[in-house]
């Protein structure tokens, strides 16, 4: 990590991106109400992208942030039920 830090501080200006960009990250917070009922019931990532009129990679995200402030847990078979 402090070898990443150096090299940002020396290198402070080249060819930075920004990530995801293209990504909306505004979710009412119904709709996360709503994401994570679908998650607790089993919903696939992408079927409930399709529900939610979104890249599956926002749902992604917001499942992310649900879980960091424990609005869902961990399920068997995970993101996609794959494994059930």
């Amino acid at each position: 990590m402090a070898f990443h830090k150096q090299s940002i501080l020396r290198n402070p200006r080249k060819n930075r991106v920004v990530v995801l960009e293209d990504l909306n990250f505004f979710w009412d917070e119904p709709e996360l109400k709503e994401l994570a009922e679908c998650w607790e019931l089993g919903g696939d990532v992408r079927l409930v992208a399709l529900h939610f009129d979104r890249d599956p990679d926002e749902v992604l995200m917001a499942l992310i942030h649900l879980a960091r402030i424990d609005k869902i847990t961990r399920r068997k078979g995970g993101l996609l039920l794959e494994s059930l």
